[in-house]
């Protein structure tokens, strides 16, 4: 029998942090999470991160939990910078066992940025934390390690700058796969264009539920390497099975992200907001999530 499987959204702002209560969706940046008793897979260690590090002290859920596989997408800071506040390397916790996923460009600047003079290394808050800490380089196409469940990491669009001072950071989505239970694609960050939309389509068929780049509302405002609302409602149509979650929220108004939910995703029942504190629960019933109780 399976245990509690469940999907919470920790962190849905993307680029950067809000001050706390400005939002109804959110204020911190990005870090979702997807567990089943044991495993905890993280969706990124934004600032989002710090709030469920110390969920898993607290809350009963997380009681049996041994192993974090926290899922970096790329090197820009408002994905990682989270780790240096989470309890886990603060509170001693030596059951728990901590991997840092990532691809080769994501890790070397999390090391450097968390290096003396600038912080600690988290190896070293690690010694007398977690049981261990490992780092684990990640390349699009991988297949990785992680007892009974899949973790496939996959190549997305994104980069900084205008044309001429453009540069693509070597970035990843993930596919995790929770053996008997659902299947999670992680879309962050990303610019669709009609060259990725196979990629995407491969990312997410069949998945139980996906996590969009929706830094804008509209198509036409694409750029920086992030996506749209207007691009999730067609992903939704083109997947309705699958619970599609706009996600990595500009620094724009909760109205102004409703509203472009309500132009884009109407009649779409399979369309919806990342919103921070709400979870989903896995219904192994229905094969499908659905709103935790309470």
């Amino acid at each position: 029998m399976l245990a509690e499987i469940r999907f919470d959204v920790w962190g849905c702002r993307g680029s950067r942090s809000l001050a706390p209560g400005r939002s109804r969706i959110g204020a911190y940046t990005s870090c979702y999470s997807l567990c089943d008793g044991e495993e905890l897979f993280v969706f990124d260690a934004g600032r989002g991160i710090s709030i469920l590090s110390e969920a898993t002290a607290t809350e009963p859920r997380f009681a049996n939990l041994k192993r974090i596989h926290i899922l970096v997408s790329h090197a820009h800071m408002d994905h990682w910078e989270g780790l240096k506040d989470a309890a886990w390397f603060w509170t001693p916790s030596k059951n728990l066992s901590v991997t840092i996923y990532g691809t080769q460009e994501a890790l070397d600047t999390i090391q450097r940025g968390l290096a003396p003079p600038a912080f600690v290394p988290l190896d070293v808050l690690a010694q007398s934390s977690v049981g261990k800490l490992t780092w684990e380089r990640v390349a699009a196409g991988d297949t990785l390690a992680t007892g009974a469940h899949a973790v496939e990491p996959f190549q997305l669009n994104h980069y900084s700058g205008l044309t001429g001072a453009r540069r693509d950071l070597d970035t990843v989505g993930y596919r995790v796969a929770i053996a008997g239970g659902p299947t999670v694609a992680y879309l962050c960050d990303h610019e669709p264009t009609p060259e990725t939309e196979a990629a995407e389509d491969t990312a997410m068929k069949n998945a139980s539920l996906v996590v969009l780049d929706c830094q804008f509302a509209d198509r036409k405002d694409q750029a920086f390497g992030h996506g749209s609302q207007e691009h999730a409602a067609a992903c939704a149509r083109r997947h309705p099975t699958s619970v599609i979650l706009c996600a990595h929220h500009g620094p724009r108004s909760d109205e102004h992200i409703e509203d472009g939910l309500r132009r884009h995703g109407a009649g779409l029942p399979n369309l919806g907001l990342a919103i921070e504190g709400r979870g989903l629960q896995w219904d192994a019933s229905l094969a499908k999530f659905t709103p935790p109780a309470g």
